[in-house]
This record gives C-alpha cells, sequence and structure tokens, in this order.
C-alpha cells in the first residue's frame, strides 16, 4: 500500500488559525501529532506528521486578517496542470477565490469555490 496521492485525490491538508501553539497543544494531545516549525520569508510554516509520515500543514492568520479569514482546515486536492485545472472547474461553475500562487519551490495552488458554496484549494507540485 502506498501513501503517495494520485492526480484528483487528496493530497495535503492544512489549518488557518491565530493560534498556533493552541492548536498544537490541542492536536498534539488528541492525536499524538507532531510538528516542525519551517521558518519562511514572512512566516513559521509548521508541518505536522503522524508516525512517519507528513501530511498536513499550520499556518497562523495575521493579526490584521483575522476579522476576514476565520480558523478552518483546508484541504488540498493534486491536479497535474494547475491552469487547465482552474480553467475546467470555472467551465463547470466554480469561482476562483485565490488564483494561481506560487508556493516556495514547492509548488503551485489556487482554492476555489464548488458551485455547492465549499472552498477547496488545488495542488500542482514542482518537485518531481
Amino acid at each position: 500500500m502506498t501513501n503517495i496521492p494520485k492526480i484528483g485525490e487528496f493530497c495535503w491538508n492544512e489549518l488557518a488559525t491565530s493560534n498556533v501553539q493552541g492548536a498544537k497543544d490541542f492536536y498534539g494531545k488528541v492525536f499524538d501529532w507532531q510538528f516542525s516549525d519551517h521558518e519562511m520569508p514572512d512566516m513559521t510554516y509548521t508541518t505536522i506528521t503522524a508516525g512517519d509520515r507528513e501530511f498536513a500543514g499550520i499556518w497562523s492568520i495575521p493579526k490584521d486578517q483575522e476579522k476576514h479569514i476565520p480558523p478552518h482546515w483546508m484541504a488540498y486536492i493534486l491536479v497535474a496542470n494547475l491552469d487547465e485545472s482552474l480553467e475546467k472547474a470555472s467551465k463547470h461553475g466554480a469561482a476562483i477565490l485565490k488564483p494561481a500562487t506560487k508556493a516556495g519551490d514547492m509548488g503551485l495552488f489556487a482554492i476555489i469555490r464548488d458551485p455547492t458554496g465549499a472552498a477547496i484549494a488545488l495542488w500542482q507540485t514542482l518537485l518531481m
């Protein structure tokens, strides 16, 4: 059995919160998750590991955005080509909430709202 996601499958989960330490305390105690902080140019990104599998991340909602961005979990779906996937999603009724954005050297992501109103992120990896 492999844990490598395929195109069209969920590949990452991410928690946006205004209290990263509180989230670490809660999820660490409840699920025994382990956390690693990674300093980025404009933020600290925390990756989450269970056993030997890294599967999610946490980022801190900027103070000036806390009234506009509520704490939430976001799931990411792996796509082969982000631009093509955004075009197809738009054609079928999705709204683009965040256009294609580079995430360091790791990949590209975008956030859409599906026709039912649910937000979901799309991910195209640049690492191969």
